[in-house]
């Protein structure tokens, strides 16, 4: 029968960011308060955008599509932001969005151990309370209105984590189907049985069908499902199929028919949701003519979250729906020699998601009702992340493939300069500033290295839901996270005890030999991370940083190393020039001008002071 697969999920370890006490040339900046303001600002995060990439695609004469090529020409455009440590997406933009760094924020990783809790409980850097106010709430505190699309920490739950318009980013498929690669044998193929949509379509050989179940049988109703057919598109007197037509049945639910498709096309497949129509994208990979082999691509099937109704409304009214990532996992499983899209396919799953979101974003910003609207776009991490191919160290390296994958990357950040480009040109610039930051860049990697690997040789790992240690048996564990990772301690309450495991920790870690090379750069205590604005009680007892080409992350078995899972990460100490962000902005209040750099932690109070208000808050509520 026809294979669906749930293709692996490529696992994004998000940003690394800047030392807040680094000195830095610093820009003009905003104006003052009391100077005329413009009515709005529109901030734009794009995650991954490493500003030594960006200033050299603008050099090489890369970027034309109307975007950053007129901050360049009209705006304030620094060589570098430096993001808060570790430059990781969840604590990054925690930082940008407040102006403070993780030791205030305390979300200190995109996985942390929060400090108070029991000793093996996690928390999400993404869905963590946030320890200051945000602008979005320091916008509302002062009578003003904002609008949040996807950016970390908005995530409508709760309220305030809610603006008062919003897209939710949204991780998973609604109907937890997707994105799928369906598989399919000659044997798979029966004759059509009759049905309305088998009657409408036109085959010069007799109709075949194959049934496709999406997922397994529910709760008293059966599972969404797809009836693709085969068609033979050319009245040549041979028996040689060439397209297919695809009916979907959601759980319960109508039947919906495509047109045909052949090798290469996209079609939008309808599938209602709770919340309206919907769509999933579905190619055409690969059609035997003699139907020995097919493979179909099936995006994941998602629920946009927008808010309030009207907005919702609007974004149905042009067909804007949430599309997914582009499937880094399924275009990785080819490169393997396994079933899977190709890196044209990826590209185009990658255009479409920043389509949608250059869109969203124009929609938004035509309202006049919003003093500032904060947007991010995560298209660039995805692509740093599969296709960093620099260093011939990295799995799978040849020149020509580094090339290719260059190109790629490049066409994504012109996918963006397009998107930039269509909402300046329709925004009134006398009046609205518009700033454009990252949250870190990017770095090859070319080994995985597991902390927790070093605390099992001294015995002093500890796993699952066990508890913690003794004054006899300390117990430890490392939460990896990209180029960071944090180790955190229980030694029963005996505070020489823990500071002497410590000691031992760091001694071991500094020893620590991969390949015969020191994986790890810093090693520091909590109470040494201050000095980079990361001493809270959320942070290791010891937290440690990667060199660059080694990423942290669990391995299985025990392991000390593996190959990596992708090419690209971040979350390395904000000094390497590869992890420093992005910073331009133009329009109402701005000086233009090339040079200096910007701190993460800057953002916030220039945005709070363009728009004439006072900054976030250190307190919630104050």
């Amino acid at each position: 029968m026809p294979c669906p697969r749930r293709l692996p999920v490529l696992l994004l370890s998000l940003s690394l960011a800047g030392c807040s006490g680094a000195p830095s040339a610093r820009l003009s900046g905003p104006p003052a308060r009391e100077s005329a303001r413009p009515r709005r600002v529109i901030l734009i995060s794009l995650d991954g955008a490493g500003t030594t990439t960006l200033h050299e695609l603008y050099r090489q004469g890369m970027l034309k599509k109307g975007g950053f090529e007129r901050f360049f020409r009209e705006g304030e455009v620094a060589d570098a932001l430096i993001p808060v440590d570790p430059a990781l997406t969840s604590t990054s933009h925690i930082s940008l969005a407040t102006g403070f760094p993780p030791s205030a924020t305390g979300i200190v990783g995109n996985q942390f151990h929060p400090g108070g809790s029991p000793f093996m409980e996690k928390a999400n850097g993404f869905e963590a309370p946030i320890g200051t106010e945000t602008l979005w709430e320091a916008v509302h505190r002062q009578g003003r209105r904002a609008g949040v699309l996807t950016w970390p920490g908005a995530d409508g739950r709760g309220e305030r984590r809610t603006a008062d318009l919003g897209l939710v980013y949204n991780n998973h498929s609604n109907t937890e189907i997707g994105p799928l690669l369906i598989t399919f044998e000659r044997a798979d193929w029966q004759p059509a049985p009759p049905s309305p949509e088998r009657e409408g379509l036109v085959s010069h050989s007799p109709v075949l069908a194959a049934h496709v179940a999406l997922g397994p049988e529910g709760k008293g109703a059966p599972p969404p499902n797809l009836e693709v057919f085969a068609l033979d598109s050319t009245d040549d007197g041979k028996v040689d199929y060439d397209s297919v037509a695809v009916v979907s049945q959601p759980a319960g639910g109508a039947r919906h028919a495509t047109a045909p498709a052949r090798v290469g096309e996209w079609k939008h497949v309808a599938w209602p949701l709770p919340t309206g129509s919907g769509y999933s994208w579905l190619k055409l990979l690969a059609f035997a003519p003699d139907l020995s082999h097919a493979f179909i691509s099936l995006d994941g099937i998602y629920e946009t979250k927008a808010y309030p109704a009207d907005f919702a409304a609007a974004l149905r009214q042009r067909e804007l729906y949430w599309p997914g990532a582009p499937d880094s996992g399924s275009l990785g499983e080819s490169w393997l020699g396994k079933p899977g899209i190709d890196l044209a396919t990826w590209t185009e799953q990658a255009e479409r998601m920043t389509g949608f979101l250059g869109g969203t974003m124009r929609l938004a910003a035509s309202r006049t009702d919003l003093d500032l609207l904060m947007c991010y776009l995560p298209v660039l991490d995805v692509s740093g992340h599969r296709l960093l191919l620099l260093d011939p160290r990295q799995p799978g390296f040849s020149p020509q493939r580094r090339d290719e994958l260059e190109r790629a990357r490049t066409e994504v950040w012109r996918m963006v300069d397009r998107e930039l480009g269509k909402l300046l040109a329709g925004i009134d610039l006398t009046r609205t500033t518009v700033v454009v930051v990252s949250d870190h860049g990017m770095t090859p990697v070319h080994t995985s290295i597991d902390p927790n690997a070093p605390l099992a040789e001294l015995g002093l790992l500890v796993k699952g839901n066990k508890g913690g240690g003794s004054a006899a048996m300390p117990a430890a564990y490392a939460i990896p996270d990209g180029g960071a990772a944090h180790i955190y301690l229980d030694a029963g309450g005996d505070s020489q005890a823990g500071e002497r495991v410590l000691a031992t920790l760091a001694e071991r870690y500094a020893d620590w030999r991969v390949n015969g090379e020191a994986p790890i750069e810093k090693i520091l205590t909590r109470r040494e991370a201050a000095r980079i604005g990361l001493d809270s009680p959320n942070s290791g007892d010891l937290i440690l940083f990667a060199r660059e080409g080694y990423m942290f992350r669990p391995l299985p078995g025990g392991k000390a190393s593996a190959p990596p899972q992708g090419y690209g990460a971040h979350g390395y100490l904000n000094t390497h020039p590869d992890m420093q962000a992005i910073y331009l902005a133009i329009g109402a209040g701005v000086k233009p001008g090339r040079g200096g750099t910007v701190q993460g932690t800057d953002v916030a109070p220039r945005v709070a002071a363009w728009l004439g208000i006072e900054p976030p808050a250190r307190k919630p509520g104050e």
